[in-house]
């Protein structure tokens, strides 16, 4: 990911929102932030949920202070069972389960393990007529930065089946592109939530 963060999904969101239009909008990982910055700077009504680990969120606090009282961070800690997907079940209930979301993008952990769940989590939160994005389709953990070669400790956490596997494909192949209460927008990585 460049500074830029991710344009497609930006670039996206510009062609779908009017710039001065109202929405909610969560990230799961959003590493150095320049994604939500971008959309700070394209739509100043948006309101911000952005979910990763603790230390991430300190240094996005930084980076996005120009963007006072628009952004709400959710951060998890580095211990091997926590995640995301804790900071979202808790926002879920501490929200009476409403649709709080009109834009889920997904750029965290590219596993099943815990996207999967986050997906299932950000179903139960998008509103009709929102939108799930999923980010690096084709991503594998050989090759990434977590490649086992670099990383000897993934080898140990995953079985080479999984560690070949394309995960976010699994998940959007899997779990979003059969579900008939989705329509896929961008191939491959936006879905519209037709139905609830």
């Amino acid at each position: 990911m460049s500074e830029e963060g991710t344009p497609s999904t930006y670039n996206f969101m510009s062609e779908t929102f009017s710039s001065n239009q109202h929405f909610n909008y969560a990230e799961f990982g959003f590493h150095n932030a320049d994604t939500a910055r971008n959309i700070c700077e394209r739509f100043p009504n948006a309101t911000l949920f952005l979910f990763d680990f603790d230390e991430k969120c300190t240094a996005a606090k930084e980076k996005l202070k120009a963007f006072p009282n628009r952004i709400h961070f959710f951060g998890n800690t580095q211990k091997f069972n926590d995640s995301y997907n804790w900071s979202l079940m808790k926002s879920m209930t501490e929200n009476n389960h409403q649709r709080l979301f009109d834009y889920c993008f997904l750029d965290g952990a590219h596993t099943f393990a815990v996207d999967a769940l986050t997906f299932f989590l950000c179903d139960k939160m998008v509103k009709a007529g929102g939108y799930l994005d999923f980010d690096e389709y084709h991503w594998r953990l050989r090759g990434s930065s977590l490649d086992p070669e670099n990383i000897p400790v993934i080898a140990e956490q995953y079985t080479d089946e999984q560690i070949d596997d394309k995960q976010v494909a699994r998940i959007v192949d899997g779990l979003v592109r059969p579900d008939p209460s989705y329509e896929e927008i961008v191939q491959n990585k936006v879905f519209l939530k037709l139905i609830v």
